[in-house]
């Protein structure tokens, strides 16, 4: 017993009652001081607390259930997997004793039902049955939820095909031992049965195409990064990039109050993929001044860059309030974005987010940035508009065909 106690969480005294009560068998008694529990009393215990949450039986009416089963779990699972139990409304397939008029009627706007009929979606004009008003409650609850009347229109004529079929197999099942009532009853059983196949059979290929429109935004979100230079192993090894990491930890190290060292070390770890060090020098750099721009780009930038795009969008929304027009805070914005809309893309529409990228995206159109480093960047910012927003006519940034000559070469 005190192990049984342990392993099922129920106390002794309850335990005790269910064995009263007649809801587990009787423990083997090997001699009159001790009695022992099998693994199935633990899976009954398990049961009886599940069928409690899911349906309306009383423990009277569960320990019927157990007895029927002859304490076998795996028979009572089953029936509760086909929803017998069932605590919602018990509404039999075949209509001779399911039509029931309690009155009981929702209050519909009548604009509402007036184009739920001219949906085909309910059988009938005038009042409503219980049936109906169900039907009614629930398109009510789903168009306020965003689900378009459309979706159920063309559902319910895929529905009308699945319910043929339904009830051609209900009809062909041999039942000579039955009578009618009990015919009635199986019907419906079986059709329990049917309903939760039904459920978890069309929740299982929507998990499915879900988890590939997951992956496919997966995708898109590795296109973002890869839009965005990350240097190759053979451009690290030519160029001593770890060197030159090396040298601006001790170039920091000898100015860590100097803003524009702080910064410039910061982007260029950005630039070399060393997005710890970026965030680092960042830091450091917020340190000095505290609500400088450049510097929360930078490390909205590593986040994002680093594939971390909670920790990104704190440092993104404070380049938003301060409407900076610098390219790296746009940078920084636009990638954000994109991350958000790349997530978001498997479970939701991404309309609004992308046409904010697209704005940004033309910011950098409307001058030319005075540092040769920020035009560079502005022209890689534009090689990615046209290359994610292909249908925008973009231009370099710069109105003289001078000026982009000069951005392209630097």
């Amino acid at each position: 017993m005190s192990e049984l106690v342990a392993a099922s969480g129920v106390s002794r005294d309850m335990i005790k009652y269910y064995l009263r009560a007649q809801l587990l068998p009787k423990p083997r008694k090997p001699r009159p001081n001790l009695s022992l529990y099998s693994e199935n009393h633990l899976l009954l215990i398990r049961l009886i607390q599940r069928i409690q949450r899911q349906t309306a039986l009383s423990l009277q009416d569960i320990a019927t259930v157990f007895m029927a089963a002859a304490y076998d779990p795996h028979t009572i699972e089953i029936e509760l997997l086909s929803d017998k139990y069932s605590a919602g409304r018990r509404e039999l397939i075949i209509p001779f004793e399911a039509e029931t008029n309690s009155g009981v009627s929702l209050n519909f706007p009548p604009a509402f039902i007036e184009e739920l009929e001219r949906h085909g979606l309910l059988e009938q004009a005038g009042p409503l049955d219980d049936s109906q008003t169900e039907i009614a409650g629930l398109l009510w609850a789903a168009r306020n939820e965003g689900v378009p009347l459309s979706f159920f229109q063309a559902s319910r004529d895929m529905l009308r095909a699945l319910a043929d079929l339904e009830v051609k197999a209900l009809i062909a099942i041999r039942r000579p031992r039955l009578d009618f009532a009990a015919v009635v009853a199986d019907v419906t059983n079986t059709d329990r049965v049917i309903n939760r196949w039904l459920i978890s059979e069309k929740t299982r290929l929507a998990r499915g195409m879900f988890q590939r429109i997951l992956d496919n935004s997966e995708k898109a979100l590795a296109t973002v990064h890869d839009a965005i230079y990350f240097p190759s192993p053979l451009f690290r090894k030519r160029f001593r990039v770890a060197q030159e990491l090396e040298r601006l930890a001790e170039n920091s190290a000898a100015h860590p109050r100097d803003l524009q060292t702080l910064l410039g070390a910061s982007r260029t770890c950005l630039l070399l993929a060393d997005f710890q060090r970026a965030i680092a020098f960042a830091d450091a750099a917020l340190q000095v001044a505290g609500d400088d721009e450049l510097a929360i780009a930078l490390k909205c930038l590593a986040f994002g860059m680093d594939n971390d795009l909670e920790r990104a969008l704190p440092y993104a929304r404070r380049l938003e309030s301060s409407d900076s027009h610098h390219t790296l805070a746009l940078e920084a914005r636009l990638l954000t974005l994109l991350m958000q809309a790349a997530k978001l893309g498997g479970v939701s529409d991404t309309t609004e987010l992308l046409k904010d990228a697209a704005a940004l995206f033309a910011e950098p159109e409307t001058g030319v940035p005075a540092d040769p480093i920020d035009r560079l960047e502005a022209c890689l910012l534009q090689a990615r508009a046209n290359t994610l927003v292909p249908r925008r006519d973009q231009q370099r940034p710069g109105s003289h065909p001078r000026s982009r000559v000069h951005a392209g070469k630097s």
